[in-house]
């Protein structure tokens, strides 16, 4: 009985869930990851057997079997485009951008010239161009700008694919107020344990944290005196302090120029202007800067004259007759108050 033909025969399958593309996709990822570090870490050990045996490492990836695509992706250089290029930069560069010279110009100008200095190159100069262009070539292969997405996504691979022995935690947030995307956070087992116990805070807090000091500026406030040396740091506190010195002589009328004088201060300020540093953040009186002791406290007093917690104020007569009454008696009492003038 002759066959009779039939149609081809679809076969249907039921639609993934959400839940079952999301698993696929994360053993696709697993096994991605998987190749990928194996092929990274036979790449090195090929590399290192290569150095320390004296062999190429083209011979040590034909005797691992590891010529795939992945080695074989880039071009191999040769020695002779590597030394013709170090030759043309080295014609370029004392001439500007558009009157520099043309490869294909270059090598029909000097052909013969470059033939025969390429054929008296030693091996090892060889190699020695062959590494400057591979060099070359990586510091140009960089990612023009980072996705966030990628990177999250790297990020969560690298740690989800730890070996059981490594342990850490990162946090990963927003750096921008109208970004409303909220905190990434991995932390594994005992990384987590140690949030909790030692820092004694939750893992989700230390997110919210980290954001909240990024977001408000107090990490550029702190930055900004880290960054300052300490002759930077007197010398901006001096300037707070004549700045407001002035402006308060203004204010007062007073018809000359008034300079502080940190060793003479209770007598040439205070008694002679009637005006007053109030709020000294330091332990004593108003000192010379370079006597304050040290960095940390030159932070203090910078933040106080800031904020204008540290400030000039104009003294009222009885303020004025009553600290000249005060330094009097201390002074009597055997306290340096009033500096005679060397």
């Amino acid at each position: 009985m002759p066959r009779v033909p039939t149609g081809r025969v679809h076969h249907l399958r039921a639609k993934l869930t959400s839940t079952q593309k999301a698993e696929r996709r994360s053993r696709q990822e697993a096994l991605a990851n998987a190749i990928d570090t194996a092929q990274s870490a036979y790449a090195e050990e090929a590399a290192h057997i290569a150095e320390t045996h004296g062999r190429s490492l083209k011979w040590t990836h034909s005797q691992l079997f590891l010529r795939t695509r992945m080695l074989c992706q880039q071009q191999s250089v040769n020695s002779w485009n590597t030394f013709v290029r170090a030759k043309l930069n080295e014609a370029n560069e004392d001439r500007e951008q558009g009157d520099r010279i043309k490869l294909t110009r270059f090598i029909a100008e000097n052909k013969d010239k470059l033939t025969c200095a390429h054929a008296l190159l030693s091996s090892a100069k060889k190699r020695v161009y062959n590494t400057q262009v591979l060099e070359a070539c990586k510091k140009k292969n960089q990612v023009a700008q980072a996705n966030p997405k990628a990177i999250l996504h790297d990020i969560n691979a690298t740690f989800t694919s730890m070996d059981r022995k490594a342990q850490g935690f990162y946090v990963a947030i927003c750096s921008n107020i109208e970004d409303l995307s909220e905190p990434k956070m991995f932390f594994t087992e005992k990384a987590k344990k140690f949030v909790k116990e030692v820092l004694d805070v939750e893992p989700r807090h230390l997110g919210l944290k980290l954001e909240s000091y990024i977001v408000s500026g107090l990490h550029a406030h702190a930055a900004s005196h880290r960054q300052r040396p300490l002759n930077k740091l007197v010398s901006g506190c001096r300037t707070f302090i004549q700045e407001g010195l002035n402006s308060i002589a203004l204010e007062k009328d007073i018809g000359h120029r008034v300079n502080m004088n940190y060793t003479n201060y209770e007598h040439n300020i205070i008694e002679h202007c009637g005006v007053a540093l109030v709020n000294w953040p330091l332990s004593g009186p108003v000192c010379n800067l370079s006597k304050a002791g040290g960095r940390a406290k030159l932070i203090k007093l910078s933040d106080a004259l800031e904020s204008n917690t540290c400030r000039w104020v104009i003294l009222t007569d009885e303020e004025h007759a009553t600290r000249m009454k005060e330094n009097r008696i201390c002074q009597a009492q055997g306290e340096l108050i009033y500096v005679a003038r060397k």
